[in-house]
């Protein structure tokens, strides 16, 4: 008789565990589940200033580390064409190191994101180890030829060169560059030129600069990276980050996250 009762309750009792585990189980089989969101693929064309190309291509890495779904693109044209593209609509966003153009005359979209130096250089053997705005503004303006006895050969960027534009306006207060000036067609020509031709005077943005040439201190500073950040150096001008009318979409992101330092600019 034990062992028929026995018998009898053994499903009853496996019944009742088993409801137990259903309502163990039950919370959190109801429980919502992480979301798994796959994001579309999309892509960001992006032209840059010649001084801003290596902050260009560093954000173009991280952003697409960070944004898996996202692709960028990225081309280093002088400041006049990135600016071009982008009114074209050739690009989605461009870095820009002078407002050559006006924001609100041409609808562009403009923000800052970083602060940049235009350094003087010269040769390594050069004579000169310091200048002063005044000097500057008679050797660029073709007045001064000479500096203790060493003929000066003025070296310049292109036309629509930000960095042109900069010195133009800071140095030469609107005024345009010697006719007799050497031009060069970018910053690391400019470098080459003037690492490679004693007697040369140049100019260059500070993202740009290399050892072969030797920086002159500008009224009494040298462009050293705290001096540009704090304008005690007096050569300096504002990167942007800017587009056609308010950036959407992925261009948006890019901006903003540009903008809060993601391409560390500074």
């Amino acid at each position: 008789m034990i062992e028929s009762l026995g018998d009898v309750n053994a499903p009853a009792t496996a019944r009742a565990l088993l409801f137990v585990c259903v309502l163990v189980l039950l919370p959190s089989a109801c429980a919502p589940q992480p979301l798994s969101v796959t994001r579309e693929p999309t892509s960001l064309h992006i032209v840059g200033a010649d001084s801003c190309a290596t902050l260009m291509r560093d954000a173009a890495a991280t952003y697409e580390e960070d944004h898996l779904w996202v692709t960028v693109t990225s081309q280093v044209l002088n400041n006049a064409l990135a600016a071009e593209a982008l009114q074209e609509e050739r690009a989605d966003l461009a870095l820009l190191s002078w407002d050559s153009l006006g924001t609100e005359e041409h609808g562009l979209w403009m923000e800052p994101v970083g602060r940049d130096g235009v350094a003087v250089i010269v040769h390594p053997a050069s004579s000169f180890s310091k200048i002063g705005m005044a000097q500057l503004r008679e050797i660029y303006r073709g007045r001064l030829q000479e500096h203790q006895g060493d003929v000066l050969t003025v070296v310049s960027r292109e036309e629509g060169s930000g960095t042109r534009a900069a010195l133009e306006s800071i140095v030469l207060n609107g005024e345009g560059t010697t006719l007799n000036a050497v031009v060069m067609p970018s910053s690391e020509a400019m470098v080459d030129y003037v690492a490679g031709t004693p007697g040369t005077i140049g100019y260059v943005s500070t993202r740009c600069l290399d050892d072969r040439v030797r920086t002159l201190s500008v009224e009494g500073v040298q462009p050293t990276e705290s001096a540009v950040a704090s304008g005690r150096y007096p050569l300096w001008r504002e990167l942007h980050v800017a587009s056609r009318g308010d950036p959407t979409g992925e261009a948006r992101q890019f901006a903003q996250w540009l903008i809060r330092g993601g391409g560390a600019a500074d």
